[in-house]
């Protein structure tokens, strides 16, 4: 799939909550904005007027007769008026600041969900390999001295029994790798609820490959599949592309969207190159596609909503990852010739970072 040859230009994904309307609290903002104008600065201001004419004209001070004609009917209509739109605004940021609240509440009551789960399936997960593997390497170094002990020992048996033998070696150290990357995790998914790692301006394709062959080696080892970067074999040298940027936040986000297109598809290009101002970074899978609308509805968060197998999860952390650090995602589906997701990065990280 080639993005240049699709006429469907690419949706910018977003994570969402079922929003309220905002009426009620313009409404009720404009009521409270006109009722403290009419009712408190309106008589200020005619306390303040009578003070000032004391002082500069010399008048007498008269407060009760200047809050009993509390101005001509024209003010009585600019005050409340003033006071109806100067409330309206603040009952629509009061909504604003609401809806936010209610997604933050979300993402964390989700993501902590998810931390716990993780934590108990990654570390299940470790020690079952751990133990799976000491107990077959057991098993084979009771059956090698019986092998032995034979006459003839078949050629064929003996390379099938080193081969089992290396294959218990790499499972050792897969367990062994998880564990640290459990431990990685864990550290990171900490600085998530953070205001995360100091950025710093380092090649971001390093990056790139690590999070690459990491999926490669751990998640996609039985699979052949074939990557590209820029039109060139991975283990090809790229032209240095040094911006600001979190490296394990990086990972994190590259490994979410690189490890869907994989499991879907079996050649995989990736794109990278500077886009106004901001680095780019397109990635093509030959997979069969996606419905694109239903994402978007997985997107829409739920008050209330606490499903320890909560969708497009992984999706769900990338896009708060990216609104962290100024960065955007885009999607575009083609079905049945492969999708692609396009990320977006800004060269110099947002000022609160």
């Amino acid at each position: 799939m080639n993005v240049t040859d699709e006429p469907v230009k690419p949706e910018r994904l977003e994570l969402l909550i079922h929003r309220s309307s905002p009426w009620p609290y313009i409404l009720l903002g404009a009521l409270f904005g006109a009722g403290i104008e009419m009712l408190v600065i309106l008589p200020l201001d005619a306390v303040f007027r009578n003070l000032f004419e004391y002082i500069f004209a010399g008048n007498p001070i008269r407060l009760h007769y200047a809050l009993a004609h509390l101005g001509r009917p024209g003010e009585w209509l600019t005050f409340s008026l003033t006071g109806f739109i100067l409330g309206a605004a603040l009952g629509f940021v009061f909504y604003r600041l609401k809806q936010n609240q209610k997604r933050l509440q979300n993402l964390r009551q989700e993501f902590e969900i998810q931390v716990a789960a993780l934590r108990h399936h990654y570390k299940n997960l470790a020690l079952g390999i751990n133990g799976f593997s000491a107990r077959a390497r057991r098993k084979l170094e009771k059956l090698q001295p019986q092998l032995h002990n034979c006459a003839l020992p078949d050629d064929d048996l003996k390379v099938e029994i080193d081969a089992l033998e290396q294959s218990l070696t790499i499972l050792a150290e897969a367990s062994q790798r998880l564990c640290r990357t459990l431990t990685e995790e864990l550290r990171f998914l900490k600085a998530l609820q953070s205001n995360g790692l100091p950025p710093s301006s380092q090649d971001f394709f390093p990056v790139l490959r690590r999070a690459i062959q990491d999926l490669l080696e751990l998640r996609f080892r039985e699979k052949n599949i074939r990557m590209e970067i820029n039109g060139q074999p991975l283990a090809d040298p790229c032209a240095p592309l040094v911006f600001s940027f979190e490296p394990y936040t990086m990972e994190v986000v590259l490994q979410n969207i690189l490890s869907n297109a994989m499991r879907v598809g079996d050649f995989i290009q990736l794109r990278v190159n500077e886009h106004n101002g901001r680095v780019r970074v397109e990635i093509l899978d030959n997979g069969p596609g996606f419905d694109l609308e239903e994402i978007k509805r997985n997107l829409v968060s739920s008050e209330g909503h606490q499903g320890a197998e909560s969708s497009q999860l992984g999706l769900r952390v990338t896009l708060y990852l990216l609104e962290k650090v100024g960065g955007q995602l885009f999607a575009l589906n083609k079905t049945g010739a492969g999708a692609a997701f396009i990320l977006e990065f800004p060269q110099q990280p947002p000022s609160h970072l």
